[in-house]
């Protein structure tokens, strides 16, 4: 694909406004050429090889040519993603993985072209890596019977297709077999540069080897190792060529001799990484900074294969896109009319009723978002990108630019800073903004200051602001988080410029909303979040937010909204004229002392001011003046009262015209466990407080969000997923729904991308957690990569590219991923929770999975009660369709999930005794299997202890982790030591919940007159520990084992964990609602010292899983934990007592 004149041209001019130094390279040539005088592609991937033909991925389709590159041609129809080539021995077959129909199964084509066959159709994600060395059967490798995504095993699929039978127990990420297909090379875990995590150079523990095994023997050997990733190993006579990252730089070619056991480094690469690699007949092709090189086993100089492909991209045509999918923010206008929609980089006006659905912007490659309405409803103002690298305040008229002919006024914000629009003042004179470094900002839109951003505060810690403006604009209330993690709320004024704090830190206090008056400020406060106020730590969990609602009545004269009427006769003649008897009998009148004299005075003041303010109420009321607001700060503390209603988690405060109080109430944390395909999108009740009745009631249920339109009239209610509504503001909320079916936009999917691509860049620069970005020339960075934009061919290249640019960072939680991708709609493969054999041409049930008891949603289909299947039996049809060495059960098991399926079962090959029984398939294993091996290891230590010791899995340290150790540990309390399993962790938060209770120390103990003696505190084991770590432990699962260690629980058994304590996430989506995670905190110790991210936690006693151990069916970790707490519990004397003293023979003793 060639870069044409104009895509340089923009190119350049797009790298000079951002501010990017431009490579020679970009400014005279951003694409070479081959020798046929085409331009050369780009962003070739996964080459593999046969004696005379080339296969490699370009676009996410399967293409071939001839060895030397020549006479490309697609040889895949490409409908979704195909990857992992693979050439069968003799040249006549490419095995490859393709995610059609919604699922990553294997799939063979021949060379010559032709339909691709499916040979699996497992649910899980199959990826082939090779061949037997007969070409009878395809390697591919599957998560099927692994805990979690973090691990895979191999299996082989017969050409034919039929049984996927497994090559062994050990877990195994990819691997070769030797010509004789006797050894196996591969590599047994993950790398952590992988999928969409970018993290070159990583050198903590998730840094794997590459294994020799013989898969039925009892031997296996290391390739030689350094702490560095070795991957895609290829057998080649008696070497075993693989790519390692061992020497600082870049990654490249390593060949070892399996007879000399002679290590030699095959490539010289510097700028960029070998990726992937295949090899042939003595010669390795290999993919390399977006192109193919070939290199001799021999040695020598590579040779770069230029090959021009001329196939045009279906994904970068410009096309039409549904934009309801991808909305970020919505806005009522000031009567209800039109709702303002930010989605997909463009800002619309969408009638409520009727109208048409106006695209304002129609900016197909720049980001608009956060629109809001003028409080006239005439202009909108938005956030723009259009300045490149940098945002802009636009306002424009609400009709849009070619309707009215005015200019759009736009405002060019700092360059430093992601900024976020947050509120238009009431009476049109500011907008007022957060940036992502703590600020927060107002924007004058008029006066000598117009158009100058003002900083107005800064936060201490990291927040998104809550701001309610006053009726009359002059003050705005706002939250502050301080030093002790609570929120307070500050209220500006504009006309001083002073800030006055309202609540003092005592409570956390939020979502600030004056009245509709202004005499009342309305929020929400807790004095009780403490425990659960900084989410990083794991002891927040499950902790409810006990929120209250409060008003603050805001001048000294004013009066509690709660108040009694008296319901007494006023004196008032109804036409606002006095009654007998006002005026009172003056010659009664007692003298009074100074103390009265003042408080008559002050009485009187107050009734010139109320007076004063009636008149001025009658003056703006003729003007359309909103009246001024006063504030009397001092005592305002005092003059704060609660709102007769439930402590709950309350959210999102605002006030309708009628004065009305609408707020949500969420659920609470532990209140319920949901059923796991339970909408994850988070809504609550949306609650409407009438200060006449005093009292709340819900009035729309399901709500995600709301705003109201500016005069209080009307509300927008967001029901999530893209659903909105709108309703008059009352005690009776009918909605009617808003057609968001109009929001179609017109997308240039390149100017889309470039857009992507920078403001990936702009965010990694803008949020990550060193400004200096770790001493790295991001400029440079981004002038390598940029040239390679042009030859992405979809979405996913794109992914691939920014992968591999935020790579250089070299740092963990760095990731990018999804946007509008091409996916198809996934048929679901139905499972029954067991595994099969093969026998007698048969499949067998080797093992049913029982599942969780405890568990009402973790089912197991096979072990209902009444089925009485059970290992040994075999499987012959599912719903009539025989399942043999022809028919694959899970092609049987198509479109099943959730569906009554009969199955016909007997208790040999040949039928005898067969029966049916319904059952309904599953879509996945992996809770059942974890749940399996939890168990199973649980039991095991039980048996090795001889009862003695508990055994506790986490499998992360957010909810699921929480649950199993609550779970596990407080019933086995009972034990006198602990082994603490945190392999395969998947992290989450900082679990000092887990070791603050492993740590407690024993306080006393109670006697009861008939039970037995209980223990303070009661939920402990006060005997000796230990933890089982690996590399497949990261994050939340490197802090664990170190904390484990630090507050001297115990020693650590297994391997170095994954290192990743830089952590996530601040930024935002990305504009097609792609997930790119910029790491913006780190850990660092007591001592001062930037430890674990990219190191990893170390084991005391260093344990390698033993593939051999594991084929037979043993885990030597933890019978080396089992055995250290064992040796540790000789010489332990327990603490506590189990019997109490003497009782006492005399009153009172």
């Amino acid at each position: 694909m060639q870069l044409s004149s104009l895509s340089q041209a923009v190119a350049l001019a797009l790298s000079l406004a951002a501010g990017v130094a431009v490579s020679p390279a970009l400014a005279q040539s951003a694409s070479p050429v081959s020798s046929s005088g085409a331009a050369v592609s780009l962003l070739l991937r996964q080459p593999a090889v046969s004696a005379r033909q080339l296969a490699f991925v370009y676009g996410g389709a399967l293409w071939v040519a001839n060895r030397d590159g020549s006479q490309p041609r697609q040889l895949a129809p490409r409908v979704s993603s195909e990857f992992s080539p693979r050439f069968s021995p003799d040249g006549q077959w490419i095995a490859f993985s393709a995610s059609y129909d919604g699922n990553t199964d294997v799939y063979v084509v021949p060379t010559a072209g032709g339909q691709p066959r499916r040979l699996t159709w497992h649910g899980s994600s199959d990826q082939v890596t090779g061949w037997s060395p007969d070409g009878r059967r395809v390697l591919f490798a599957s998560p099927r019977q692994v805990l979690n995504n973090r691990s895979n095993q191999l299996y082989e699929v017969p050409l034919e297709g039929g049984f996927e039978q497994q090559v062994m127990k050990a877990v195994a990420y990819e691997g070769s077999w030797s010509p004789d297909g006797r050894l196996l090379a591969y590599r047994p875990y993950r790398q952590a540069n992988n999928g969409s995590s970018g993290w070159r150079q990583s050198r903590g523990g998730t840094t794997p080897p590459i294994w020799i095994i013989d898969p039925k023997g009892k031997t296996w050997e290391e390739i030689p190792h350094v702490n560095a990733t070795d991957w895609n190993p290829i057998w080649m006579g008696d070497e075993v060529v693989f790519i390692s990252d061992r020497n600082d730089g870049a990654a490249n070619l390593f060949a070892y001799n399996t007879k000399t056991k002679a290590l030699r480094q095959l490539t010289q690469e510097t700028v960029w990484d070998v990726k992937a690699a295949d090899g042939r007949d003595g010669r390795i092709v290999y993919e390399v900074g977006g192109r193919i090189k070939e290199i001799s086993l021999a040695g020598g100089a590579p040779t770069t294969l230029n090959i021009s492909l001329n196939e045009p991209s279906a994904q970068a045509r410009v096309q039409w896109k549904d934009a309801a999918r991808t909305i970020t923010s919505v806005a009522l206008s000031a009567t209800g009319k039109r709702v303002l929609v930010s989605a997909r980089g463009e800002v619309f006006s969408v009638p409520v009723k009727d109208g048409v659905v106006r695209n304002l912007t129609q900016t197909s490659g720049v980001r608009e978002k956060d629109a809001l309405w003028s409080p006239d409803g005439q202009q909108v103002a938005y956030i723009s990108d259009e300045p490149g690298m940098r945002h802009q305040v636009v306002l424009r008229d609400q009709l849009g630019d070619q309707a009215t002919g005015k200019t759009p006024r736009k405002i060019l914000l700092p360059e430093t800073g992601y900024y976020h629009l947050l509120d238009w003042s009431p009476e049109g004179s500011r907008l007022v903004l957060q940036d992502n470094h703590l600020n927060l900002y107002q924007l004058p839109l008029s006066g000598p200051q117009s158009g100058q951003l003002l900083k107005i505060d800064s936060s201490p810690r990291r927040q998104n602001y809550d701001v309610g403006f006053s009726p009359d604009g002059r003050w705005l209330a706002y939250t502050v988080t301080g030093r002790n993690h609570f929120s307070q709320i500050r209220v500006h004024d504009f006309q001083t410029g002073q800030q006055h704090t309202l609540t003092d830190g005592m409570s956390h206090a939020e979502q600030p909303v004056f009245s509709s008056k202004g005499d009342v400020l309305y929020f929400a406060a807790s004095v009780n979040s403490g425990p659960a106020q900084v989410g990083l730590d794991m002891s927040t969990q499950e902790r409810a937010l006990r929120m209250g609602l409060f008003a603050a009545v805001l001048r000294a004269d004013g009066s509690s909204p709660l108040l009694p009427k008296a319901g007494d006769e006023d004196g008032k003649d109804g036409k606002g004229g006095k009654g007998d008897g006002d005026e009172g009998d003056k010659d009664d009148a007692k003298p009074s002392d100074k103390s009265s004299d003042k408080k008559a005075d002050a009485k009187s003041d107050a009734k010139s001011d109320a007076k004063a303010d009636a008149k001025a109420d009658k003056a703006d009321a003729k003007s359309g003046k909103a009246k001024p607001v006063r504030i009397d700060f001092a005592g305002l503390q005092n003059r704060i009262v609660g709102l007769p209603v439930a402590q709950a988690r309350y959210d999102h405060l605002g006030v309708a015209a009628d004065g009305a109080l609408f707020y949500i109430e969420r659920g609470q944390p532990g209140a319920s466990i949901e059923p796991p395909n339970a909408d994850g999108d988070e809504r609550g009740e949306l609650f409407r407080f009438d200060f006449e009745e005093k009292k709340a009631k819900v009035v729309k249920p399901g709500v995600h969000d709301y705003s109201l339109s500016a005069d209080g009239k009307k509300i927008l209610l967001d029901l999530g997923g893209g659903r909105l509504e709108v309703a008059d503001a009352r005690e009776k909320i009918d909605a009617k729904p808003v057609d968001v079916s109009g929001l179609r936009v017109r997308i240039d999917p390149r100017a889309e991308w470039r857009q992507i691509f920078d403001e990936t860049w702009w965010m990694e620069k803008e949020f990550f957690y060193d400004p200096k970005l770790h001493g790295l020339d991001w400029k440079g960075v981004y002038q390598r990569y940029l040239p390679l934009l042009a030859h992405v061919q979809r979405r996913e290249d794109l992914n691939d590219l920014m992968v591999d640019m935020i790579g250089e960072l070299q740092v963990g939680h760095n990731r990018v991923g999804g946007g509008d991708v091409l996916t198809e709609p996934k048929v679901a493969i139905g499972l029954l929770g067991a595994d099969f054999s093969f026998e007698g041409g048969h499949y067998r049930i080797s093992k049913i999975f029982q599942g969780d008891r405890w568990n009402p949603f973790l089912k197991a289909p096979l072990a209902a009660p009444g089925l009485n299947v059970k290992a040994g039996d075999y499987l012959l049809a599912v719903n009539g369709r025989p399942v043999d060495g022809q028919h694959n059960l899970f092609q049987q098991l198509e479109n099943t999930v959730g569906k009554p399926v009969q199955l016909t079962i007997a208790s040999d090959a040949k039928g005898q005794g067969a029966r049916q029984v319904q059952v309904e398939p599953i879509a996945s294993e992996v809770a059942l299997r974890q749940w399996d091996w939890v168990e199973h290891n649980r039991q095991e230590v039980d048996r090795l202890s001889g009862g003695k010791l508990a055994y506790v899995y986490m499998p992360d340290t957010a909810t699921q982790g929480f649950q199993h150790f609550n779970r596990m540990f407080f019933a086995q309390v009972d034990k006198q030591g602990l082994v603490m399993d945190d392999r395969r962790n998947g992290g989450g938060q900082a679990a000092n919940y887990v070791t603050e209770v492993l740590g407690r120390s024993y306080l006393g103990s109670w006697k009861d007159r008939d039970a037995l003696v209980y223990d303070t505190p009661g939920g402990a084991i006060y005997g000796p520990k230990a933890m089982l770590i690996d590399q497949d432990a990261g994050s939340g699962g490197d802090f664990m084992p170190y904390a484990f260690r630090r507050t001297g629980l115990g020693p650590l058994i297994g391997k170095r964990t994954w290192g990743g304590l830089i952590g996530i996430a601040a930024n935002p989506p990305l504009i097609d609602g792609g997930n790119l995670v910029v790491p913006f905190f780190r850990f660092f110790t007591p001592e001062g010292e930037w430890r674990i991210e990219n190191e990893g936690v170390s084991p005391d006693v260093d344990v390698n899983l033993d593939p051999v151990a594991v084929n037979e069916g043993r885990d030597v970790q933890l019978e080396t934990a089992v055995t250290n707490v064992m040796e540790r519990l000789k010489t332990w004397k327990p603490i506590q007592r189990t019997e109490p003293p003497a009782m006492p023979t005399k009153v009172g003793g």
